[in-house]
């Protein structure tokens, strides 16, 4: 089965390279002809560094209006973008073909869901890290298992077993939305104050001590709406754990403000406080966190959503 892949961002390219390194067909479907002229001038190379190895792998690439169409369309854009960038091949998506999304947060995932009811749609909560070094270089920086499941239920897709063999590990969970929901979880908890006090991950409880103390149970509150119920300790230990294994790592929200570029703090805690507010929740730290996060990028000159 050919695997198209809809982004060539850090984590489209790192996926398309492994599966290129694999031998697994594969194409990348880049945003418009000034891109696929610039990756057809590279010779459609995609240099891989792996710890000390370092690949030169052949990933083809087309545009959304390429004719062929789809069987499995694995979405890496940012999730601000999936949306435009799925209606954009919509048309050569086949009748029950399989969209998997590589999102972070949540939204754009079950947006994807009920824009297309003739397709499959499977939601992933990746923990690769990728890093672009330079255009069409793609750096492995850190090494995890990606879980995949389909929230409507049914079996695991027979390709998980290529991603598999193309050092894409990944495992199939039945249980995808609660994942999903744990890991918004933690993000709310460290990345948004990463970019209020513009530290590592490490440096969180040192600035926003009490103010991380008052935002965990009120996580825990909305997970226990919308997730299976997790006991406060047990949150709260697993958000330290995250904190303190990924010390030295600058989250994916500041690296995007340093970079001047959109955040996704809409699908992250602008999510979780739609979600709250629909719940009928009061949760007056995630909402002041929300506001002063806002209120921080427009300061930056970022937009605010």
């Amino acid at each position: 089965m050919m695997i198209h892949l809809l982004g060539a961002g850090s984590l489209g390219l790192l996926w398309a390279a492994r599966l290129a390194r694999a031998d697994k067909p594969c194409r990348l479907i880049l945003r418009d002809a000034a891109a696929l002229n610039a990756w057809q001038t590279r010779h459609q190379m995609v240099g891989l560094t792996d710890g000390a190895q370092h690949y030169e792998l052949k990933v083809p690439a087309e545009l959304a209006t390429a004719g062929e169409l789809i069987d499995l369309l694995i979405v890496a854009t940012k999730a601000y973008s999936a949306q435009t960038a799925l209606a954009s091949v919509a048309p050569r998506l086949k009748p029950g073909a399989q969209i998997l999304m590589l999102q972070n947060g949540l939204g754009s995932q079950q947006a994807a869901r009920q824009a297309y009811p003739a397709q499959r749609v499977l939601y992933a909560s990746v923990t690769d890290g990728a890093l672009i070094a330079s255009p069409a270089q793609v750096v492995w920086a850190g090494k995890g298992v990606n879980r995949i499941g389909d929230p409507a239920g049914g079996a695991a897709p027979s390709w998980l077993v290529d991603l598999n063999a193309a050092a894409i590990e990944s495992q199939w969970e039945p249980d995808i939305e609660q994942v999903l929901w744990q890991k918004l979880a933690i993000n709310c908890a460290i990345n948004p104050f990463t970019v209020l006090y513009d530290c590592p991950n490490g440096e969180v409880p040192l600035h926003a001590g009490a103010q991380l103390d008052q935002l965990i149970p009120e996580l825990q509150q909305l997970l226990a709406v919308y997730s299976a119920r997790v006991e406060l300790d047990q949150l709260e230990t697993t958000i330290r754990q995250v904190i303190n294994s990924t010390a030295a790592n600058s989250s994916s929200m500041r690296q995007d403000v340093h970079n001047g570029r959109r955040t996704e703090i809409d699908f992250i805690l602008g999510y979780a406080v739609r979600q709250a507010r629909k719940a009928g929740l009061q949760l007056p730290t995630l909402e002041r966190l929300h506001t002063n996060l806002r209120t921080r990028l427009i300061a930056l000159g970022l937009p605010p959503d």
